[in-house]
């Protein structure tokens, strides 16, 4: 599966393993029942990171 050139390219982790990571979390679209989420944080090089993930509306989430 390919990725675009926006996303970095990063292991992938369940949304609540990067939300616990999170410096910034950032809505990008809510359309047709479904959310973009795009998520930032830091490794530990101190470079920031950011991954993508679209979840259903109304999917629970903990912070």
């Amino acid at each position: 599966m390919e990725k675009s050139i926006e996303e970095t390219t990063v292991l992938e982790k369940p949304i609540q393993d990067r939300l616990r990571q999170a410096s910034h979390i950032t809505v990008e679209s809510a359309l047709r029942n479904k959310v973009s989420l795009n998520i930032s944080w830091y490794d530990i090089h101190g470079e920031q990171q950011n991954q993508k993930y679209t979840i259903a509306a109304g999917t629970m989430i903990e912070f």
